[in-house]
């Protein structure tokens, strides 16, 4: 997996970059496609609900922890505790198996979702290795759903100021069990940052908690772009930039058009989007083309420094599996960016 860095942005091209709140109309959008942040709510989800898709990534961070330490591509022993009763006994189920099956049952998990589970887990790693190799004076988690890195990775965050943004139910379902799955674990202190994204700004919130819009930071915004509307994704990209002081950079992943071009994308755009809406409810609204994601963010005032796909997070005997078809399903993306 190639060494990712971050490069300095100049100074003089931030000092104007704090943007207005985004419009009531586009944060009631983004409400109901899951916010602009990485934990998708379920579009009908209801008033007092927390996220279902956040605990559903989070359910495929706990099966990862079922296989050998050195078959993992991610290890987070923590996840299990913040499943409810029926995943944590699928979970359970599972470890109990002998070894192949485990490892069949995770490879039939990806095949169907054609390869998301393996790019959410390295995806996952990746952000790992880029806050630890990169020093910032802020991490921000947006739409942190039930991450573990204040846990996995406190040693590095406790050098930064880490702001754990979220819906108010699902950051009160994750406050209530945190304590009982972090007995004994040492944690970096956070701020947490509970939005209501249909009637609040997201600008003001973040501020009120102290942010500081003229510190370096590293926003981190996993797994929710492909859920919105090209408009909602462009607002939240300009968000990170008006916010962010010299040396930040930006995280997020989008899903691309597929492996070999010209092989009917729009049919397997649009059967993957159909998997994902018959197995959670949630399909897949916007894509961009490889050919227009560095002109995409530089409209939204971010400047492209990686640009990474399946193929260059995981090693080639953490492959779960291969078949002709994933040669024309669509990619999924994980995009590093700095203010311009």
């Amino acid at each position: 997996m190639p060494r990712i860095t971050s490069k300095t942005v100049r100074n003089d091209k931030l000092e104007s970059k704090h943007r207005s709140n985004l419009p009531v109309n586009l944060q009631t959008e983004m409400a109901h496609r899951g916010a602009p942040f990485p934990t998708v709510h379920n579009a009908d989800m209801k008033e007092g609900s927390p996220s279902a898709t956040a605990e559903m990534v989070c359910y495929w961070r706990a099966l990862e922890a079922t296989l050998p330490s050195e078959q993992r591509i991610l290890d987070d022993p923590y996840a299990i505790g913040f499943l409810g009763p029926m995943r944590k006994k699928l979970v359970d189920g599972v470890a109990a198996l002998p070894l192949p099956a485990r490892r069949a049952f995770l490879r039939r998990l990806d095949q169907a979702l054609q390869g998301a589970v393996t790019f959410i887990l390295a995806r996952h790693r990746a952000i790992d290795q880029l806050i630890l190799s990169t020093q910032s004076d802020q991490v921000v988690l947006l739409g942190a759903g039930y991450d573990t890195r204040p846990a996995r990775l406190c040693d590095r965050l406790c050098q930064s100021r880490v702001f754990e943004a979220d819906h108010p139910d699902t950051a009160r379902r994750k406050t209530e069990l945190a304590e009982t799955v972090y007995t004994g674990t040492k944690l970096a202190p956070t701020e947490a940052v509970t939005i209501d994204f249909a009637r609040e700004s997201i600008e003001e919130r973040l501020v009120e908690a102290g942010l500081d819009v003229k510190a370096s930071t590293i926003w981190v915004w996993e797994g929710v772009s492909m859920y919105l509307t090209e408009q909602a994704v462009r607002e939240t990209l300009k968000l990170f930039a008006g916010l962010s002081g010299p040396g930040s950079i930006a995280v997020c992943d989008l899903l691309s058009d597929p492996h070999r071009a010209g092989l009917l994308p729009g049919v397997q755009m649009k059967m993957l989007s159909a998997t994902m809406d018959w197995f959670y409810s949630e399909p897949f609204i916007w894509h961009c083309r490889q050919d227009q994601i560095a002109g995409f963010f530089s409209s939204c005032g971010l400047s492209v420094l990686e640009n990474m796909g399946l193929e260059d997070l995981i090693k080639p005997e953490e492959k779960r599996f291969s078949s002709w078809f994933e040669a024309i399903s669509p990619s999924l993306r994980l995009i590093i960016s700095e203010p311009e």
